[in-house]
């Protein structure tokens, strides 16, 4: 989407914004619309996915989760609108290329928080205290054979529930400020637990919640179908 964001912004600036043109305009104005039929289809695809994710979790979106949809919805509400002025309110035509440009400057902030943060937290995917946590997290779950972290929306939904009537009394899911015990924002994106200080593998989310260090009550009697729903839902914080 950003390559296809750069094409619409360079091929509009060719055209509207020089007197003397280097290129075929016509040819320009061809490869700004194709490109843009091609934006459209990726905004849509990618927001089924994000949309269903959404609906099937039924989990409160994150402060970039949130960010990054109202950049969305600008996106597309901006989007509508220059095809209703090229299209049918003709009189407008002339506000189009700053609508043009809006749209862009949107999708680059639609971006940024959203792969444009993973990049960065990463330092675009060469942070080796990054990789090797990560790493470590999938060779310890393979190795231990006790499960893999479930992803389907019915799992992190049952998940949601049982932590809302399970583990809300005592900790935030949405932050890391604590109550009784820590916030659970993050917990399995950070290398370590907050309190006994393991790695922070779905393996031993698993054990603290049937064997729990300090003073956490024990859920030794929840079903490992439950107790894989939990760590489904606090993989999604």
């Amino acid at each position: 989407m950003i390559a296809s964001t750069l094409i619409a912004m360079f091929t509009m600036f060719e055209v509207f914004g020089k007197n003397e043109k280097r290129f075929n305009i016509e040819k320009l104005k061809k490869i700004h619309k194709i490109n843009g039929v091609i934006y459209f289809l990726l905004f849509i695809v990618i927001a089924y996915f994000c949309l269903n994710f959404v609906m099937g979790t039924k989990t409160e979106l994150s402060s970039r989760g949130a960010f990054h949809s109202v950049f969305a919805i600008a996106v597309i509400s901006l989007l509508g609108l220059k095809v209703s002025f090229v299209r049918i309110y003709r009189q407008f035509y002339n506000k189009v290329q700053a609508l043009g440009l809006l749209i862009a400057l949107t999708t680059f902030g639609m971006f940024g928080v959203s792969g444009g943060y993973y990049l960065l937290v990463t330092k675009f995917g060469t942070d080796k205290t990054f990789n090797i946590a990560d790493r470590y997290k999938k060779e310890t779950a393979v190795k231990s054979g006790m499960f893999t972290v479930k992803t389907d929306a019915e799992s992190i939904s049952r998940g949601k529930d049982l932590y809302e009537s399970k583990c809300y009394f005592c900790h935030d899911a949405y932050s890391n400020k604590a109550k009784v015990g820590p916030g659970h924002k993050d917990i399995l994106k950070n290398p370590s637990l907050p309190v006994s200080g393991k790695p922070a593998t779905p393996e031993n989310v698993a054990n603290q919640i049937k064997n729990p260090y300090k003073d956490m009550p024990s859920f030794s009697y929840l079903p490992d179908e439950d107790v894989q729903s939990l760590v489904a839902f606090l993989s999604t914080l």
